[in-house]
């Protein structure tokens, strides 16, 4: 009989705290942090202009909140760091790349690569069906 008491107990002291934990606001179940963070700052450059491994690089970031959307320029070869920011939960796909990341109000969507080919690709925000800017990597010269 005591046994079949402390069963009980212990199941509603669980189901007690997941219905707290499912009730408590998002920002407070991350942390102390209350402010968001800022993108990281760039990797220092070598003397040359590039990373130290030589590498042309570039760190962009586009708000999806701007009243206009941005375009972020790039060249075939170069590393691009670009951040999208938004103040919604949602995911950014360079469309015509299949690259997709997660934002939200606290974290910047984060692509880091190497454009491969010259075109223009929308930055779109799936959620929203809403572009927030464009990536315009430029052809190779011949």
């Amino acid at each position: 009989m005591l046994r079949r008491r402390l069963l009980v107990l212990a199941a509603v002291l669980l189901a007690t705290g997941a219905i707290a934990a499912a009730l408590t606001p998002r920002e407070l179940r991350k942390g102390t942090a209350t402010t968001p963070t800022s993108a990281a700052p760039a990797p220092p450059r070598a003397p040359g202009g590039g990373t130290a491994a030589g590498t042309a690089e570039d760190v962009r970031v586009v708000d999806a909140s701007a009243p206009r959307p941005a375009v972020v320029r790039a060249r075939p070869g170069q590393l691009l760091r670009l951040r999208v920011r938004a103040t919604a939960p949602d995911e950014v796909e360079l469309v015509g790349l299949d690259r997709f990341a997660s934002v939200d109000s606290f974290t910047p969507a984060r692509f880091d690569f190497f454009p491969q080919r010259g075109g223009t690709f929308p930055i779109r925000l799936v959620g929203a069906r809403r572009d927030v800017g464009r990536l315009v990597v430029d052809a190779p010269p011949l």
